[in-house]
């Protein structure tokens, strides 16, 4: 399970590749808002929740995303859901 810190650097690293090509970087900050004041559009947060999904190997339910407005809010549930998926089977 990918510790909270792992899970924000790795979240800051996939939304730099969605920000808007040509804009200004600055450093992500977990208080950052994803559409505010990153700029990210609907379609551009559905692809970077698709990235963070592959990346950390979670699966975010779509009832959560009404309450992922910050990029604080995407490395907790990402570390939460990494936290409660199953483990190996074992035998």
């Amino acid at each position: 399970m990918p510790s909270y810190e792992e899970t924000l650097k790795g979240t800051c690293e996939l939304l730099r590749k969605h920000l808007e090509p040509g804009a200004t970087p600055r450093d992500i900050r977990p208080s950052d808002r994803i559409q505010e004041d990153l700029g990210l559009d609907s379609l551009s947060v559905m692809e970077f929740a698709s990235d963070v999904e592959a990346q950390f190997v979670v699966s975010i339910p779509s009832e959560m995303y009404e309450n992922l407005s910050t990029v604080d809010d995407i490395a907790r549930a990402v570390v939460k859901l990494a936290g409660a998926a199953p483990g190996p089977a074992r035998v």
